[in-house]
């Protein structure tokens, strides 16, 4: 167990380090599309709900992904519910 959490520290330094060189975080992305799924749902929370829990579940650093969602991510996730309208999922 302790590797387990050793790894999952090491996973979240790396990315913390890369959000400080402004790269952008690949979870940033799934991120996106798991919100965008939870708000599909027909019992879905509110979406600063959905976001928290988010941020929670997959250890993301909230100030940076907070940033992201600022600057990306309505448009990222318009297209992604679009998608998936259109799909009918």
């Amino acid at each position: 167990m302790a590797s387990r959490v050793s790894t999952t520290t090491k996973a979240a330094e790396r990315r913390a380090e890369r959000a400080d060189e402004g790269a952008i975080d690949p979870a940033f992305h799934r991120a996106i599309l798991k919100i965008a799924l939870e708000l599909k749902k027909h019992d879905a929370p509110g979406y600063d709900v959905i976001v928290e829990r988010t941020i929670r579940s997959m250890k993301l650093d909230p100030k940076a992904f907070r940033r992201y969602l600022g600057e990306n991510g309505a448009r990222n996730m318009s297209l992604l519910l679009a998608t998936t309208r259109a799909l009918g999922t």
